[in-house]
């Protein structure tokens, strides 16, 4: 018996055992989404809870995956949405963000240059890289999740790989400089 059916039958430690093997697709499509670390918690537990509440309805369990960040992505909308924030606050959050640190078990972590570089593209981008180079989902699997076409995500992950070539290559010239 598969863990997801265990979990469809009530399996409580079966579906803590799930969620421990999707916390990190789930926060890295969450922190792609929405950079500040307390939405993103609020996502994960949204996600959980909607996971738990909704998981007997889940037709098949190939498309538990997609299924599951197709929830984080509607939470972390959801979350935006609440927030109504207006073109200055965005403004303020991405250059903050950009110039903060991560704080991870009360130690200070420095983002690496590819995740400043990653945080100064747009959403739309920053979520198919996410998808695409971090979590693994095929061209395919994005353009259901996302609802977009196949060429779009193709697109995208394009103009996001020469976007993120020529910002990391700009801070290599500034480096040696």
């Amino acid at each position: 018996m598969s863990i997801i059916t265990q979990v469809k039958k009530g399996d409580k430690e079966a579906f803590a055992e799930l969620m421990e093997e999707y916390k990190l697709p789930i926060y890295k499509t969450a922190k792609a989404i929405l950079k500040d670390e307390d939405d993103v918690c609020d996502a994960i537990q949204d996600t959980a809870l909607s996971i738990y509440k909704n998981i007997k309805n889940l037709k098949s369990e190939n498309y538990f995956k997609t299924w599951v960040i197709r929830i984080t992505i509607n939470k972390c909308n959801d979350i935006l949405s609440k927030h109504k924030l207006n073109s200055e606050k965005k403004e303020k959050v991405t250059i903050s963000s950009t110039l903060q640190h991560n704080s991870f078990d009360n130690k200070i972590v420095e983002k690496t240059d590819l995740e400043l570089a990653l945080n100064s593209l747009s959403q739309e981008l920053r979520l198919t890289t996410i998808l695409y180079y971090y979590n693994d989902f095929s061209i395919s699997d994005i353009s259901n999740i996302l609802n977009i076409s196949k060429g779009t995500v193709k697109s995208r992950i394009f103009r996001a790989r020469e976007k993120l070539y020529q910002i990391l290559s700009e801070e290599e010239v500034g480096n040696n400089e």
